[in-house]
């Protein structure tokens, strides 16, 4: 058998890794197998060498200059290979430190986790190094990392001396004093304990004063270092990191050495520790053979498929419509394992959904206490990304991937399937648009003033104010302003021409918004469902910002007013309790015009027509002797006109709006391209 061994530094690197890397490639020899190192420099090599054998064991990848090219042609190549994960690959910092700092967030890197989940998931085995850390893996994962075995230590057992007669006061460390493997504890520790004397193999790297019971030596290579450990009462290691294995541990272990350490280190997390040694020394001693034994059956069987899931009962047993909308990319992955899904919605959103996404079945989701579950072989409650402690979630599903990865909710969801399922696609090309059905014969846009939760509601009188104003520039468009019973009164929209206030259930509202131009609306459900048709819109964000739960047209102008005015973290009491909402009173009709200009230019959808242009509302212009001064929020400029006939257009321009085609001189014609260009001037066809 030939075997690519493919790891991220030189062979003789001396590192815990690399220690064992060595037992185990040489175990392979030992069998009679052709085991061939790769320190991952050269890609071309690299593909050349793993086209050439059997299988690829990989180890270490962080520090290779085509990671992720390498993950990619393999599982795209359908190379067999083993993942031997050594620490945490999907961490940049190979620490992880997130899941056991509850202060570090969203510090993930979304393009690393997902190559690496397809990297586990594809697999023909996994190899983690110890049962605390597949369970890190396990709960960012889930089923993807199923396939697999946890190793031992393959560490040099027959060195290793368990001295009875120990030095009572003495406590070993081995490795530099840092952060990562805790300095700091080892030098508060031996600062609290006088009466112990600490020897540290390795530098000081923590810029501290080291009290005189600690002495400091180089790094001594590991025949000297189990010579140390077999003569020291003590041994300490607490690192602020979950450390995957800590090999060094495992000796000390089996040195016999007291333990002074913490809950982050793997070797602690075997069934062997803290009272068998016969026992751990056994395991570490069979682990390259074992380790061999494994791989060699995984060629034979190839990558395992896990079975689809019979009958799925999947629902939201909280959250608002748009998170309905959102959750289906999920569901769509959840689908492609499973022979049958049923999904309980509330019974207003069953008909459109029955319309627009095919392949589930239907229930009311009021429902569910009278319905036979045994019919379902998983149950799946949503509950909402994220869980809200103002709802009860028993049963809701976990989202590991909260707080790691800073992505939209729609592939929170898609994570979540990932780890119900080792064969889930989470992957994300584009949202499966529902089919829209523009009323080009008689155009119209859409709005909603309203929003489920009132603190979302951009000021109804502006509304009112920007329709108005839409319908005087626009005269062969018309308005439907839906509202529903927790809305703004429609006593407000009831006297404007050209408009029709829609008050009807969501099959009704759902004919509307896929007729529409385009929509104007809250940060809402509504919103949501405009979007889901792919129907451009303009939205107004306050304590809500637009990130994680924006809703999803490809073409979209997002207000959010809240930055310059609020510093506020917007928690639900502090929401209903505001007075001033400056995060949506500060959004003025002007700026909002600017969005809708913004919107029709670049989204196409009035292309036919006489080309007029459009001054944006949301400039000042202040005519002085020579030209003109246009102010805004955040910039100045200044324009000069030594033409009259130039001055004069422009001076129209600004008051009037003027078409394209009457604009006197080339360089005039120059110049509004380039304010066109700064979104200072809009080009829409009237």
């Amino acid at each position: 058998m030939k075997v690519a061994f493919l790891h991220d530094v030189e062979m003789n690197f001396i590192g815990g890794a690399e220690l064992s890397n060595k037992k185990i490639i040489d175990k392979g020899i030992a069998l009679g197998y052709e085991v061939i190192y790769d320190d991952l420099l050269d890609f071309e090599a690299t593909k050349s060498l793993i086209n050439d054998c059997d299988v690829i064991i990989l180890n270490n990848l962080v520090r290779c200059n085509y990671e992720f090219e390498l993950i990619d042609y393999i599982i795209s190549k359908n190379l067999p290979y083993v993942k031997w994960e050594h620490d945490y690959g999907l961490c940049a910092k190979r620490t992880l430190y997130c899941l056991v700092a509850s202060r570090v967030k969203n510090c993930c890197d979304t393009n690393r986790f997902h190559n690496y989940r397809n990297l586990f998931a594809n697999a023909i085995l996994n190899v983690f190094q110890s049962p605390m850390h597949f369970d890190y893996h396990k709960k960012l994962y889930g089923e993807a990392v199923s396939n697999k075995i946890v190793l031992p230590p393959p560490i040099n057992v027959e060195s290793i001396k368990n001295n009875p007669d120990k030095n009572k006061n003495e406590v070993i460390f081995l490795g530099h004093l840092n952060f990562i493997k805790g300095g700091h504890q080892l030098i508060d520790y031996a600062k609290a304990h006088p009466e112990l004397n600490f020897k540290v193999f390795g530098q000081n790297r923590v810029r501290r004063t080291l009290s005189d019971n600690i002495t400091i030596t180089d790094k001594v290579p590991n025949e000297i270092a189990l010579e140390e450990l077999s003569k020291s009462e003590y041994f300490f290691f607490k690192p602020n990191m979950p450390e995957a294995s800590g090999r060094v541990a495992a000796e000390a272990f089996l040195s016999g050495n007291t333990m002074i350490s913490n809950d982050r280190v793997g070797t602690f997390s075997y069934d062997f520790y803290p009272d068998d040694i016969d026992k751990g020394r056994e395991e570490m001693r069979n682990s390259p053979g074992f380790f061999w034994e494994k791989v060699v059956e995984a060629i034979k069987t190839g990558r395992p498929k896990a079975n689809r899931f019979k009958h799925v009962l999947i629902y939201k047993s909280y959250g608002g419509l748009g998170d309905q909308f959102i959750a289906i990319p999920a569901l769509n992955k959840l689908k492609e394992v499973s022979e049958q899904v049923t999904m309980a919605l509330p019974k207003g959103l069953i008909k459109v959904f029955e319309r627009n996404v095919q392949g589930f079945n239907y229930i009311d989701i009021s429902d569910l206490d009278q319905i036979d579950k045994s019919q379902f072989d998983k149950e799946i409650n949503l509950g909402n990304y994220p869980k809200s402690r103002r709802f009860n979630n028993d049963g809701v599903v976990d989202y590991a991937t909260h707080n790691k990865l800073k992505q939209h909710a729609l592939k929170h969801y898609i994570d979540l399937i990932g780890t119900l399922h080792q064969d889930a696609d989470t992957s994300y090309e584009e949202y499966p648009y529902f089919k829209a059905k523009v009323n080009t014969d008689a155009p119209y846009f859409t709005v909603h003033p309203g929003a489920g939760f009132k603190p979302k509601w951009w000021p109804t009188e502006r509304y009112v104010e920007l329709i108005e104003i839409i319908l005087k520039k626009f005269s062969n468009l018309s308005c439907v302003v839906i509202l529903g019973p927790k809305d703004p009164e429609s006593s407000h929209f009831e006297n404007l021409e050209r408009v029709t206030i829609e008050t009807g259930n969501l099959d009704i509202v759902e004919e509307r918004l896929k007729g529409s131009l385009f929509h104007i609306g809250n940060d809402s459900g509504i919103t949501h469902f405009a979007g889901v048709f792919n129907i451009p819109f303009v939205s107004f964000h306050g304590l809500t910002g637009p990130g994680s739960w924006s809703a999803l047209s490809k073409q979209r102008e997002v207000i959010w007013g809240k930055p310059g005015q609020c510093n506020l973290t917007c928690k639900y009491n502090i929401a209903i309790n505001c007075e001033h909402r400056n995060c949506l009173t500060s959004i003025t009709v002007n700026r909002a015009l600017e969005a809708v200009y913004k919107l029709i230019q670049k989204s196409g959808i009035m292309s036919k027509g006489r080309e007029k242009l459009i001054f944006n509302p949301a400039y000042f212009v202040e005519s002085k002797a020579e030209g003109f001064v246009i102010k805004s929020k955040d910039r100045e400029l200044f324009l000069e006109f030594k033409e009259d006939n130039e001055r004069q257009c422009f001076t129209n321009l600004v008051q009037n709006d003027i078409y394209r085609d009457s604009i006197p001189t080339d360089n005039l014609k120059a110049l509004i391209e380039v304010l066109i260009q700064e979104n200072l001037v809009f080009s829409i066809s009237i």
